[in-house]
């Protein structure tokens, strides 16, 4: 039933993709979503949408998929997240390429979920406070994670885009892309770190509290790093750092790593 659900809502994405791109070559959609995509209309066909969108995801949760203690159950979480964002922050996100690229995120993590097996915990139980804390700091920190890396791609494709170029144009300036990625890494570290002291007392010194504090690590040292003032009012590498983190992330999911056994 979760390979069907994500199957609709890739059908969804793909639909308002190209309902996105129709209204493009009209000239009917604005770059920034501050503005309403329909004019006139403040709840419009991409809203209903979205909504949809999260319906089915919602409902990923009421299958074996959607269990938070497996990894499939946490990239559900995380897309819901993302959903969210897309859904509620397009004043925050400040243009279509930066919400098309949680979008292709979104894509992206639904594929995971059709293509990687499902991985289910043997036997139904109660989680303790620590894997309370473990799931719900470290999966708080994913989803800022991935609207941070979010933000890095489009400072990415930015900083590599010919001038004058469409992608050029379409893609906020990159002092922009890195405020909004340094804001959103910053509000992750607390939820980085509860989940990582968390992950210790629970696993001790093992694969997944290493890896998953590594990712804490690279984010926090991206934000030291962003603060310091250089030449050009933007800083490349705090980004590859930052990416690096949100590939950790993903890796740990995928694999399995971080799904919750009965003995914990």
């Amino acid at each position: 039933m979760h390979k069907l659900l994500s199957f609709l809502v890739i059908f969804l994405i793909l639909l308002e993709e190209l309902f996105h791109q129709k209204l493009g070559r009209t000239g009917r959609m604005p770059l920034r979503p501050t503005d309403t995509g329909m004019p006139g209309n403040d709840f419009d066909r991409f809203d209903l949408l979205r909504l949809l969108e999260m319906l089915f995801l919602g409902l990923v949760f009421s299958t074996p998929a959607g269990n938070t203690s497996t990894g499939h159950g946490q990239l559900t979480v995380i897309l819901a997240g993302l959903q969210t964002a897309r859904l509620f922050g397009r004043r925050v996100l400040s243009r279509w390429s930066v919400l098309g690229v949680i979008q292709a995120f979104e894509l992206f993590l639904l594929l995971s979920i059709l293509l990687v097996p499902l991985r289910l915990t043997p036997e139904t139980y109660p989680l303790s406070p620590l894997s309370f804390l473990s799931l719900a700091g470290g999966m708080v920190f994913s989803i800022f994670v991935y609207i941070t890396a979010a933000f890095s791609l489009s400072y990415g494709v930015r900083l590599f885009a010919r001038e004058h170029s469409h992608l050029y144009d379409i893609f906020p300036p990159l002092a922009g892309s890195e405020e909004w990625a340094y804001k959103f890494s910053k509000f992750a570290l607390p939820f980085g770190i509860i989940g990582a002291v968390s992950l210790f007392f629970l696993r001790g010194v093992s694969l997944l509290p290493v890896l998953f504090s590594l990712s804490v690590v690279l984010q926090s040292i991206g934000v030291a790093a962003c603060r310091k003032k250089t030449f050009n009012g933007h800083h490349p590498v705090v980004h590859i750092l930052w990416g690096i983190s949100f590939m950790v992330l993903y890796f740990i999911t995928i694999t399995g790593l971080t799904t919750v056994t009965p003995s914990q």
